[in-house]
């Protein structure tokens, strides 16, 4: 008991030492001036993301050339992102001090439990209000869904069966044990494609459809960047996990790759925090300034591929721009994000529908 006591107190020393002022920041005063001095006397700062870590990494350089304040990048898929940081918090060693995901759901329980700052940034009024959590969490992008395939590995019936009708596409025969598919159980915008399938096309397609789906013997991984490796390597040849911010980017790089979506299509918010007990809570909100700022999500889409929901944004993604073939779904669905179906226990039924219908545990 003495031996527990002991590492229970030294768990909870973790974070000690002098406490930051900005640590209990709710905004920037008047002028960045104090800000930018205090960042860059912290000098580096840390972002937990499970979005592609080289397109963080394109986009976060603009930000150390304005500030020369470092900045580390530490990318999980989602799932384990959350049980890394969770872990953190709770033994008092928090190493995050930018955290970005697109699970609302998380977020509102992480928030819950105050593991996150109350801080706004001065653009905040420039997003939908609809898209943020006011005070804690503000849109970092938007991607959108869509079928993704390799041009290289599927046969040219299939692929004009993928462009003209993707979903039903994926059925063919063709593709038969070469299609790879994300575990639901891992959250964040994975559900969603599962979701805009059971619900929003449930008349078209529902789960009818995701049981002829399974029965193409897909392979089931946990990470949408797994998805994109493979398939752009031919490793599999085709997954209707195809983000337009992923797939567009390597398309427009040469990758064998092509998309195709329908209307509507879920799509997916992404936001970022500051945690609580950010180690560099001053280099954290500056970059909460700089991120949710006109040039820094101007930065952001031209690194990542993402589109931007703050005013003033114009079109500057090289795939948008360069792929003739790209044409962006009319309707979109986000508010899956919000939809009470798929948090708690309705949200655990599904999961276990979609088990029994992959013949898979999550």
């Amino acid at each position: 008991m003495a031996l527990a006591l002991l590492a229970s107190a030294l768990a909870a020393c973790g974070n000690s030492g002098p406490v930051s002022p900005w640590a209990s920041r709710g905004s920037t005063p008047g002028s960045l001036s104090e800000l930018v001095t205090a960042a860059k006397a912290e000098g580096a700062l840390t972002i937990y993301t499970p979005i592609v870590q080289s397109e963080v990494a394109q986009w976060t350089r603009a930000f150390t050339q304005k500030y020369g304040i470092k900045v580390n990048i530490q990318r999980q898929a989602s799932s384990t992102l959350a049980t890394t940081f969770s872990m953190q918090q709770r033994a008092n060693k928090v190493e995050a001090d930018i955290y970005q995901t697109s699970n609302l759901g998380q977020l509102q329980d992480f928030n819950g439990d105050k593991w996150f700052a109350r801080y706004t940034p001065r653009s905040a009024d420039q997003y939908p209000a609809d898209r943020t959590i006011p005070g804690y969490a503000y849109p970092l992008y938007e991607t959108t869904g869509a079928i993704a395939w390799n041009t290289k590995t599927v046969p040219q019936a299939t692929q004009k069966r993928l462009a003209a009708n993707p979903y039903e596409g994926m059925l063919d025969p063709a593709l038969k044990g070469k299609i790879v598919l994300i575990d639901p159980g891992v959250g964040g915008s994975g559900m969603a494609y599962y979701a805009n399938l059971a619900a929003n096309l449930a008349n078209q397609y529902g789960w009818g459809y995701l049981k002829k789906l399974a029965a193409q013997q897909p392979a089931i991984v946990s990470s949408i960047q797994t998805i994109s490796q493979e398939v752009s390597a031919g490793i599999y040849s085709a997954t209707i996990f195809g983000d337009d911010a992923i797939f567009g980017p390597l398309a427009a790089s040469g990758a064998p790759v092509r998309f195709s979506s329908i209307s509507p299509m879920n799509a997916s918010q992404f936001y970022q925090e500051i945690p609580s007990k950010a180690p560099h809570p001053a280099a954290a909100r500056l970059f909460a300034e700089w991120s949710s700022s006109l040039a820094g999500q101007q930065a952001m889409t031209t690194a990542t591929g993402g589109r931007s929901t703050i005013q003033g944004w114009q079109e500057n993604r090289r795939f948008a721009r360069t792929l003739p073939w790209y044409k962006a779904p009319q309707q979109v669905w986000v508010d899956w994000q919000r939809d009470p179906r798929y948090a708690g226990d309705q949200l655990k039924d599904f999961v276990d529908k979609w088990d029994q219908t992959f013949q898979v545990s999550s």
